[in-house]
Formats: C-alpha cells, structure tokens, sequence
C-alpha cells in the first residue's frame, strides 16, 4: 500500500470513528501501517472500546485492526460547572 493509499484508508477511518453513533471519537490517533490499521486514543468505556474495531473491521475487512485504545477513567463531576 502506498503513503497516499495509506492516507487516504486513515483518514477514511478518523471520519467513520468520528460519525458512527457506536463511537463518536474524532480524537482518536489512527496511522494505517503494512496492512493495519492501529488506533490510539482513549474512549470512556469498554463497549466504546469494542465498537471502535468493529467500525474499523466494516471500513476495511481486508486490513488487519490494533486496537491500541485506552478507557479513561472519567470522574464524575459535582454540580454543574457555571461558565462565565
């Protein structure tokens, strides 16, 4: 696979990352390397988690998937938070 190849299947991934309901990560890292996609990043759940190779296996069935994500522990806030 070429670098332009490899570009264009990475930024195909970020955008389905990004829009599928199952995940909704555009933050997450992903770099396509000799026929594999690694994700990075760090998703709030186990499930999140999940989905995002299942969303990466669907964009690309022929590509292997690293799933390189962490879940973050998110503590919860008190209150609501006034922005001024």
């Amino acid at each position: 696979m070429s670098t332009d190849e490899s570009e264009y299947v990475a930024a195909h991934v970020q955008e389905a990352l990004a829009r599928d309901p199952r995940v909704n990560e555009p933050e997450l890292g992903v770099t396509v390397v000799k026929g594999r996609v690694v994700i990075n990043g760090n998703v709030p759940t186990d499930e999140r988690r999940r989905a995002v190779t299942e969303v990466v296996h669907e964009c690309c069935p022929d590509l292997d998937v690293e799933n390189r994500t962490t879940v973050g522990h998110f503590p919860q806030a008190d209150g609501m938070e006034t922005v001024q």
